[in-house]
């Protein structure tokens, strides 16, 4: 018989806890205003402070708060610090010397795996250094210039041709 008492209600319509035993936390309720003038009043805990901004919930603009006479808090805004780029930190850590005789290492190195070392530059500061060997490791590809590729290609396309001529 409970199940008729439901019936009629719909899944969500309504509630089926009430409030009795509920405790409130004692709150406070703090008032903005936004530049073109709409208030809107937000609620914090009673031991909370505060801030003298924040946006307002329909239309996302920020409010400044105000005391409770109605006039705006004095607020002064962080110092905004520049943002720091890739390219600032690493000149915090090396001169821009340093980073061109890096660049050329690295481009003599790739080019000498091309096999184009005609190209080759002299560092602009220091000495030259040359690249970190290459540690071939057993069982492993060794990687192949586009030439390479080809020419391998070229042996695999052979290699198949062989072997039906041998039987």
């Amino acid at each position: 018989m409970a199940d008729r008492s439901l019936r009629g209600m719909r899944l969500g319509a309504q509630s089926l806890q009430s409030d009795e035993g509920v405790v409130l936390v004692d709150h406070q309720l703090r008032t903005y205003q936004t530049e073109d003038g709409e208030r809107f009043v937000v609620t914090f805990a009673a031991d909370a402070e505060a801030p003298e901004v924040w946006p307002s919930p329909k239309t996302g603009v920020e409010g400044r708060l105000l005391d409770t006479e109605g006039d705006i808090v004095p607020y002064e805004a962080p110092e905004q610090k520049p943002q720091r780029t890739h390219w600032d930190m690493l000149l915090e850590r090396r001169t821009v010397e340093d980073l061109e005789e890096v660049l050329q290492i690295r481009l003599d190195y790739l080019r000498e795996r091309r096999g184009t070392t005609a190209q080759r530059r002299e560092p602009t500061a220091g000495k030259s250094q040359s690249p970190a060997p290459v540690i071939e490791i057993e069982g492993r590809a060794k990687a192949q210039t586009a030439a390479e590729k080809a020419a391998a290609a070229k042996e695999a396309k052979k290699k198949p041709a062989a072997s039906k001529k041998k039987k």
